[in-house]
């Protein structure tokens, strides 16, 4: 087999779909590899692993030439990478190819593996008969990605597998555990006939089967798993959570012509597309949504997914989702101002991660902080968000080598991820008189936080922050008056 000259470790559990995304990319590009098998994750994790991958403490993590990579759609990516020259390409040659790839890919993660944890899971029937519906709605969306992807041809590749038949085909070997367990068909030839024909052709291709898992060996796992969580109750399931938009590619090239972007002046995630467009110095027509109210005829036609902002548009090609819209920019218009990802492969799949950790953890604390219905639930979003504050300080800390930025002298990807959140940290700030990036703590950060605020780019798009202050306070006063109907009514 190819790469056999450098040294491939791969940390897996058998039952992992996304160590098989891996496993997949690995037996698709012909690369040789010592596989490690954690055996118990739950409590006797490897000191291998704690080291290699210290933030999540999970699988799989690639080991290239004793340097880690994280999280499963970032190792497929850098495998396509750092051994361009061996085997397929898995992610297309075309940035736009590129980015529709990697939205498919970041919507499995999202939809259909947080719908089947919902099945696995579900306290109650009706949780369970939820996360059933929500499988056949995205198995439906899916029919058509894969409609619209291959063009008439076998997979979502087109003639060979490529990024996205790589996300789904992490869970093939659970869609067929899936149906013996509980008789769902997630991929009905009757309702979803093009999934179902890919299940088949995927699954007999030589590649699959070399690394694909013993069915009943899953079955038998997952029965013993789900005894192993009714004996434990609540406390012994904790949630795995969804990869979250891993992904992202390399090439240079310049590219012209119209570009749009849809928007919300409020959204952090809208903010950072700005933030990158200003740093790369393009000039683009900005469309305020009102998204509170009626969502316009050109973001539902850009984004029916989702329907949410950011969507940037180019040349009438719409990209969505705020760091697949960065990486765009940066590979479309690599020539125009700074690069924004780093060229080195290893430093590419660092940054994000990083910037993955921005939104998994950073954003669901503030989320937490800010909407909890409860004293406790506010202040265990602020306890959350002081600790992935810290976590986040010993990565500008490592990553700039001691330089103004995580990207080192410039602006990096990971600066641009985090800068979406800065007028909401400044707008916090004021609500709350507590500094959530406070220089006795967090001085790296506190630092990062001036320098990045007085970059001109980044004036350029900043919000108001008092108008921040202002809407926060409204959508407080909201919530409040509408907590204070229910509790009425209750007590009434």
């Amino acid at each position: 087999m190819a790469g056999q000259s450098d040294n491939l470790n791969l940390l897996g559990a058998f039952a992992s779909p996304f160590a098989l995304r891996v496993k997949l990319a690995l037996s698709f590009k012909g690369l040789s590899y010592e596989y490690l098998e954690e055996k118990d994750l739950h409590n006797n994790k490897s000191e291998l692993l704690l080291k290699s991958n210290p933030v999540h403490k999970k699988v799989p993590v690639l080991i290239h030439d004793g340097k880690p990579v994280c999280e499963s759609m970032i190792i497929v990516q850098y495998l396509d990478e750092a051994f361009a020259g061996v085997g397929p390409s898995l992610l297309p040659s075309d940035p736009h190819e590129r980015a529709v790839a990697r939205f498919w890919a970041a919507y499995i993660d999202e939809k259909l593996f947080s719908s089947w944890m919902m099945v696995f899971r579900g306290k109650t029937d009706e949780e369970k008969a939820e996360g059933t519906r929500q499988s056949f709605a995205v198995a439906a969306t899916l029919e058509g990605a894969l409609r619209e992807c291959s063009q008439g041809k076998a997979f979502f590749g087109g003639d060979s597998v490529g990024y996205v038949d790589v996300a789904l085909g992490g869970f093939v070997a659970w869609v067929h555990a899936v149906e013996k367990l509980y008789g769902l068909k997630v991929f009905d030839a009757a309702k979803t006939p093009l999934l179902a024909a890919w299940l088949e052709c995927f699954g007999a291709l030589d590649a699959a089967k070399a690394v694909m898992p013993d069915i009943e060996k899953l079955v038998e796992f997952a029965r013993m798993t789900r005894q192993a969580q009714a004996a434990a109750a609540a406390a012994a399931a904790a949630a795995q959570g969804a990869q979250l938009k891993a992904l992202y590619a390399k090439l240079k090239m310049t590219g012209e012509g119209e570009l749009k972007l849809l928007g919300m002046w409020a959204s952090p995630f809208v903010l950072r597309a700005r933030l990158a467009l200003s740093f790369k110095g393009l000039r683009y027509e900005y469309v305020e949504e009102e998204i509170f109210g009626n969502k316009s005829e050109l973001l539902l036609k850009s984004n029916p997914i989702h329907k949410k902002v950011p969507v940037l548009i180019h040349n009438g090609k719409p990209i969505c989702e705020s760091q697949i819209i960065v990486q765009y920019i940066d590979e479309v218009y690599g020539a125009a101002g700074p690069s924004l990802l780093p060229t080195d492969p290893y430093d590419r799949a660092v940054a994000r991660f990083w910037a993955a950790y921005i939104d998994d953890k950073l954003f669901s604390s503030f989320m937490m902080m800010i909407m909890g219905k409860t004293e406790e639930e506010k202040a265990e979003g602020r306890k959350q968000l002081f600790a992935a504050a810290e976590t986040l300080e010993g990565a500008l800390k490592e990553c700039s080598e001691g330089k103004p930025f995580f990207g080192g002298d410039n602006v990096g990807f990971v600066d641009t991820a985090l800068g979406g959140f800065v007028a909401w940290v400044l707008a916090r700030d004021r609500l709350s008189g507590l500094k959530h990036f406070d220089a006795d703590k967090t001085p790296l950060l506190a630092a990062w936080l001036k320098r990045f605020s007085s970059l001109n780019e980044t004036k350029a798009v900043m919000p108001d922050v008092e108008k921040l202050v202002e809407l926060s306070k409204r959508r407080q006063a909201q919530a409040d008056a509408a907590a204070a109907v229910v509790q009425g009514n209750r007590s009434g």
